[in-house]
């Protein structure tokens, strides 16, 4: 039963958008929580040790929020490093992740909930309608969308969308590596979630407002296709499975092929 929700958003100099993102936010689930009894969320900014003022500011807000948990990553890890951050310190029972750049829309968080209070599904993923990026952005990322839907069990639509609401028992204890924040599902089915039980949910997208992506075209390009495999090979390798006794344990990824030591070594790799 879904009951209380952690909104995950990287940080990284995010300091102009900070405001409008928290405010939105709360507003959002502010409102899905009001609509039935014993509903509670709350939201976690991992910055990313950010140059800008952009811990200090969540740090302020938050003591106007008592939902709103600022939190750091322990050392600059990236996007991959916030979504493992607000993994560790969320206390939901889901967790939906979401970019702080306010392309996706925060009002479409319910969305994503919805087919899961209604028990259809266990894993939703937005599917970004008439996307804002450039041109060579989408190419590169239908393309990746093509690879990780032939070489992993990932049955969504658009799985670099990175807008997903996610059962918070198949996060527990989680390494992630590279950039494995864009492989989370593959893990979850790993880790035993069935794939019939993930489904798409059409959101809006609009274009960045402040500053610039931090991602770029040509990089993303020539590093993806290797760094897939790279992941691909620790998945059937077992460095993502949960350990024998954790909850969500049951089914193929309940076997711990590597430790928990040999699972940070690979950090990096």
């Amino acid at each position: 039963m879904l009951r209380k929700v952690s909104i995950v958003t990287p940080i990284h100099n995010e300091e102009e958008t900070i405001p409008e993102l928290v405010e939105r936010i709360t507003q959002t689930m502010e409102a899905w929580r009001q609509r039935e009894p014993g509903r509670e969320w709350e939201h976690l900014a991992c910055d990313d040790h950010s140059s800008d003022g952009s811990l200090a500011l969540l740090k302020k807000l938050a003591e106007a929020n008592p939902r709103l948990r600022p939190v750091q990553n322990p050392r600059r890890s990236g996007q991959t490093g916030g979504f493992e951050t607000g993994f560790r310190h969320a206390t939901g029972d889901y967790i939906v992740t979401m970019d702080a750049d306010l392309q996706n829309f925060p009002e479409d968080i319910p969305k994503l909930l919805e087919p899961i209070e209604q028990g259809r599904l266990d894993l939703t993923n937005a599917v970004r309608m008439r996307r804002k990026h450039s041109l060579a952005m989408i190419l590169i990322s239908k393309g990746g969308n093509l690879l990780i839907h032939s070489l992993l069990t990932c049955p969504v639509s658009d799985a670099a969308s990175n807008f997903t609401a996610l059962p918070a028992k198949f996060a527990k204890d989680l390494t992630l590596l590279e950039n494995d924040h864009r492989y989370v599902i593959p893990i979850f089915v790993r880790r035993g979630l069935d794939p019939k039980r993930i489904g798409d949910v059409e959101t809006r997208h609009t274009a960045r407002k402040h500053g610039a992506s931090k991602y770029k075209v040509l990089r993303k390009a020539l590093t993806g296709v290797p760094e897939l495999f790279r992941f691909r090979a620790r998945l059937k390798k077992g460095v993502y499975d949960l350990q024998p006794g954790a909850a969500g344990a049951e089914g193929k990824g309940s076997v711990a092929s590597t430790s928990r030591k040999e699972q940070v070594a690979g950090r990096g790799a």
